[in-house]
């Protein structure tokens, strides 16, 4: 270490079945615990819906990092980590692990890793309100006219299969 301001700088032995108890990653894991992948920032109602269905389901998130880019994360553990919270295949593990620096890690860095994090559709509608309300006025007008279209069609098939039933 060169000064104080500085991180220490830990050489880590291979292979590597456990870290030392100093070293900032030591019993955490927490990077191997998701995956995230950039998506569109949306525009559309269609989008937005897309977005809608994300969120309809376990272990998904969307967020906003810092930069306003939009990404869909999977909340999934790498089956390569191991009960120790290392990586048991370090040596071969894919570039985007081995391009990741403790240090950017949220744990170590003290910051969020995002501005924006929606883990449902109220999530979303509410930042959609606060952030961007005429985005949201022009959103909820689809989907009004979207459910009362669904109604309509719902009450037509209903009325087909009743005269049916009667004949």
């Amino acid at each position: 270490m060169n000064d104080e301001s500085q991180q220490p700088s830990i050489t880590l032995d291979l292979p590597l079945l456990d870290l030392p108890g100093a070293h900032p990653c030591s019993g955490c894991g927490e990077c191997c615990t998701y995956i995230a992948s950039q998506i569109d920032n949306p525009k559309t109602f269609r989008e937005y819906e897309n977005i809608y269905w994300y969120l309809t389901h376990e272990n998904i998130g969307v967020y906003i990092d810092w930069d306003g880019d939009w990404y869909l994360e999977f909340q999934t553990k790498c089956r390569n980590l191991t009960e120790a919270k290392t990586c048991g295949i370090y040596i071969d593990r894919p570039i985007v692990c081995s391009e990741f620096s403790w240090t950017d890690c949220e744990r170590n860095s003290g910051e969020q890793g995002w501005k924006h994090y929606f883990k449902s559709y109220e999530d979303l509608l509410g930042w959609m309100q606060a952030k961007r309300p005429k985005a949201f006025a022009r959103y909820a007008k689809q989907r009004r006219e979207l459910l009362k279209e669904r109604e309509r069609s719902a009450a037509s098939r209903s009325r087909s299969a009743s005269r049916s039933a009667r004949r």
